[in-house]
């Protein structure tokens, strides 16, 4: 304490000589000043001397503070992923972040003090004066769509937002400006909108309308290509499900309606087709289809698409109509056919066993005259014999009875064994499903065969034939091939003069089939396809 007191007291002497020693005149200063007012003027000065460096440590603080809060919105404004330009009132750049001076392709100190109007396309400066006469006016955000002009000419489209802020120091407007390159997204809504475009006039085109149908509500929406194919003004319908319904045909109404009560309640895809009876009285016949569309943003809803079908199902009339018309022809063909082979039935009986049996008849009259009958039965044996095997050929030829008994196989099977000699050779390899064709079908494809091996042995000179029967998928597949000595024609002069390969194309016509043949010197090869469902068409 004694210490302590005595280097003040040292301190009031020095600050007396000082006082003392000095040549200025100190106003306001007593003369004869006492050591005790020295010692409180030092205390007051030390609590002064206290207190600005107490202030001092704040502002230094603070300082810090502010910088580091600088340092942070200075980052998030370089930084930011939309452009921020700075404008004075005139349109001058005071300054802009990193984003703003990527996006117009130039360097950040080079924008500062020219003018934002210089980077706007030409044709976007009158929206561009309109946006800053807006902000002028007006205290609250404003927004446009300007088109930019980067380094090197290239055209950037930007949603431009602002607002004007005055400057306490120059009393003027400043705008504060972001840019937002949109120039994707105005891309993508461009081939949106072409693709719009696009499926209107392909829907168009294709004599197709759209419909959409709010669930719950009873709205019905239609296009304006719906109310032409309904024959419809818009304000005569009122968009409802029941406007819809009065149009409908009154033998399709109660179709109609069922089919729209469970497409709502069950969710189920519509697809119907019925007829309308339009203003003027003309039946329509219309196809609608649609299914539920759910989105999380919006209410599900049904859309979907409406055709007018009259003029197909009036051409789907007329084909049917020739189809039975085809079919009765061949029907009559058919019956031709059977009369022709009716008669050559007959004429074989009489120019073959008839003969056969009227020289056994001879013979018996020759034996009953001359009353000799040692070995007189001998020819009569020969000649019946020769008759029963002539007629079992010809009932042979004329309907194959192993086919009608043992299925298609075994009928190929046995036609190969009989025309079998030591100087002709038929190997068969037939898929056991070949049996499951339809009789009238396994018929046809037995007379191609027997037509194609028979061509082999009279026309080829062939010593083998191989025959392939199989199916695959929905097809069954038939080969026949010689190593006979082909064609030594032209195949269509041989259709023309009327030959077995005509036979069988036309054969294979009326099952839908289609034929292909292959000739050369060393045989011929005919692939014969159809469906495994072929019938006579």
């Amino acid at each position: 304490m004694n210490k302590k007191n005595k280097n003040k007291g040292s301190i009031i002497s020095q600050l007396r000589e000082r006082i003392e020693s000095t040549s200025i005149p100190l106003t306001g200063i007593k003369e004869g000043i006492t050591d005790q007012e020295l010692a409180v003027l030092l205390g007051e000065l030390e609590i002064f001397q206290l207190e600005l460096e107490m202030q001092n440590d704040e502002l230094s603080a603070s300082y810090q503070l502010l910088e580091n809060e600088r340092a942070k919105f200075a980052g998030l404004f370089n930084l930011a992923p939309v452009g921020y330009f700075i404008l004075n009132h005139i349109g001058i750049i005071e300054e802009a972040n990193r984003t703003g001076s990527d996006l117009l392709g130039q360097v950040k100190t080079d924008l500062r003090e020219k003018l934002f109007q210089s980077y706007i396309s030409p044709h976007h400066w009158e929206l561009f004066y309109s946006f800053l006469h807006k902000m002028q006016s007006t205290i609250t955000k404003q927004s446009s769509e300007i088109v930019m002009l980067m380094s090197g000419g290239k055209e950037l489209y930007t949603r431009m937002e602002g607002i004007a802020v005055l400057d306490i120091y120059t009393g003027k407007n400043k705008f504060y400006v972001t840019l937002i390159d949109i120039t994707e997204s105005r891309s993508a809504q461009q081939k949106l909108m072409d693709t719009t475009h696009r499926l209107e006039m392909t829907l168009r085109a294709s004599g197709t309308g759209t419909w959409t149908m709010e669930l719950g509500n009873n709205k019905l929406f239609l296009d304006s290509f719906s109310y032409s194919i309904l024959e419809l003004n818009a304000w005569d319908f009122d968009g409802t499900i029941q406007s819809l319904l009065d149009l409908i045909h009154p033998d399709d109404h109660a179709v109609v309606r069922r089919s729209i009560i469970n497409t709502i309640n069950l969710a189920e895809d519509l697809d119907l087709e019925f007829r309308i009876v339009t203003a003027s009285g003309k039946i329509k016949n219309i196809s609608a289809k649609g299914h539920q569309v759910n989105s999380e943003a919006y209410t599900a809803y049904f859309a979907g698409i409406i055709v007018d079908i009259t003029e197909r199902k009036r051409l789907a009339k007329i084909s049917d109509d020739l189809k039975t018309e085809r079919q009765k022809l061949i029907m009559s063909a058919t019956f031709d056919a059977q009369e022709k082979e009716r008669s050559q039935i007959s004429s074989a009986l009489h120019d073959s066993v008839c003969q056969i049996l009227y020289g056994i008849r001879l013979n018996l009259q020759n034996i009953q005259l001359t009353k000799n009958l040692k070995d007189d039965f001998d020819p009569v044996n020969k000649l019946l014999d020769q008759a029963i095997r002539e007629t079992r050929e010809l009932s042979y030829e004329l309907t194959p009875s192993v086919l009608r008994d043992f299925g298609f196989k075994a009928g190929v099977r046995e036609m190969a064994q009989r025309l079998n000699t030591p100087k002709f050779t038929i190997n068969t390899n037939i898929h056991s499903s070949a049996d499951n064709i339809i009789p009238e079908v396994q018929l046809y494809i037995f007379r191609i065969i027997q037509e194609l091996v028979s061509n082999s042995i009279k026309h080829a000179g062939a010593s083998l034939s191989e025959i392939t029967v199989s199916q695959s998928d929905n097809f069954y597949t038939i080969v026949v091939r010689d190593n006979g000595a082909g064609f030594n024609q032209d195949i269509e002069y041989s259709l023309s003069l009327g030959s077995g390969i005509r036979g069988i194309k036309n054969r294979v016509f009326l099952l839908n089939g289609d034929m292909d043949l292959q000739t050369s010197v060393k045989g011929t090869t005919i692939t014969i396809r159809f469906r495994t469902d072929a019938y006579l068409s």
